[in-house]
């Protein structure tokens, strides 16, 4: 049973407060919380604040002693993760002296980070390798409890923090690791199953963060990244083997491809160039060109047209693509943004562009 003892509302949310509670708070050690029932409520999420638990819930109860139910299949991931996280860390040390200065475990990944700028990929995939080998070998995680006085006898990987009191939880990961810990943990690291990583980068000016999934979240991964292979390999009519270079061999036909497309082009708006120009109103000695069209010829027209007398605007969507030799685009922009408020938009003295709804006839009157 627990005893809610406050039911608080705020920003229409719901809030059941307890003094004690068997929901493991969220972003405690940096790990995941509980999910499950209170009553016939759903706990969305569980904090700890001001000595209390606070269990965010979907909808109104009384106060009172409730039954509840934890979502183990939540609580089994979160140890995975959490196990395969001190291996991890565990192996970077043994194998780089690398320290773990960062742990963050998330819905969809993990990350540490470590105490390097550049992680070289052979330090990666050798700390990745003898990480699965210790889950492999099926060793035992055990629990063990100490005091702040008795700790000098345990090899701890990290240094135990001077605000520690009472007693301290340790947890060992056969020879392989031992350190303080809070958290959920497997039994055996057999449990786990595996661990990959899946993504690194630079934080911090100096750390690298690594991105990693273990247990059913590795395997889901990889589930999921063998499907979008198949059907890659099945749009390029390939083998799974075969995906690569029939990839860039696409992108070089696409390469060509562009190259030909953006010369015929060019092409094209040389022929247009003069027949639009011939055709352009003038206002006050200014040829003005106006063309509303998603056709890629527009980008080279300029380059075929006097611009040294030409004020030429292409309407593309909601967006107007302004340049001139002969007006100030600059200028013309920040003066039609002091009339309408609500266009938006900004350039330099040959080229800019306004976003917003604004009729060409109103353009005209700044000429």
């Amino acid at each position: 049973m627990i005893k809610i003892t406050e039911i608080v509302e705020e920003k229409k949310k719901i809030y059941a407060i307890s003094e004690e509670s068997p929901f493991y708070p969220d972003g405690k050690g940096g790990q995941l919380g509980d999910r499950g029932k209170i009553g016939n409520t759903n706990v969305l999420f569980v904090e700890f604040k001001n000595g209390k638990y606070y269990h965010l819930i979907d909808k109104m109860i009384e106060v009172g002693e409730y039954n509840f139910e934890i979502d183990e299949k939540r609580r089994k991931d979160i140890s995975q993760q959490h196990t395969a996280q001190h291996i991890l860390s565990a192996a970077f040390e043994q194998i780089a002296d690398l320290d773990t200065v960062g742990f963050r475990m998330a819905e969809e990944y993990t990350t540490i980070d470590l105490e390097i700028p550049n992680l070289p990929e052979n330090i990666e995939k050798e700390a990745e390798k003898l990480s699965n080998e210790i889950i492999q070998k099926c060793l035992n995680v055990e629990e063990i409890f100490t005091t702040k006085d008795e700790i000098s006898k345990y090899n701890l990987r990290k240094g135990l923090s001077d605000k520690v009191r009472g007693n301290i939880r340790l947890i060992k990961i056969g020879d392989f690791d031992i350190n303080p810990c809070g958290g959920f943990h497997v039994k055996n690291t057999g449990e786990i199953g595996l661990v990959k990583i899946i993504s690194k980068e630079k934080v911090k000016g100096n750390l690298t963060r690594l991105y990693f999934l273990a247990g059913f979240r590795a395997i889901n991964d990889y589930d999921e990244k063998i499907k979008i292979t198949k059907n890659i390999s099945n749009l390029l009519t390939a083998k799974v083997e075969d995906t690569p270079l029939r990839v860039e061999e696409t992108l070089k036909k696409m390469k060509e491809y562009k190259s030909k497309y953006e010369k015929i082009n060019e092409k094209y708006a040389e022929l247009m160039a003069k027949d639009i120009f011939s055709k352009a109103e003038k206002i006050n000695n200014i040829k003005f060109i106006y063309l509303e069209t998603k056709e890629d010829f527009v980008n080279y027209l300029p380059k075929f047209l006097p611009m040294d007398e030409v004020l030429y605007i292409v309407k593309k969507d909601n967006k107007l693509e302004i340049s001139s030799g002969i007006v100030n685009c600059k200028e013309l922009i920040n003066n039609i943004k002091n009339d309408y408020s609500e266009i938006k938009g900004g350039g330099g003295v040959n080229r800019g562009s306004l976003i917003g709804n604004i009729k060409i006839e109103d353009i005209k009157k700044y000429l």
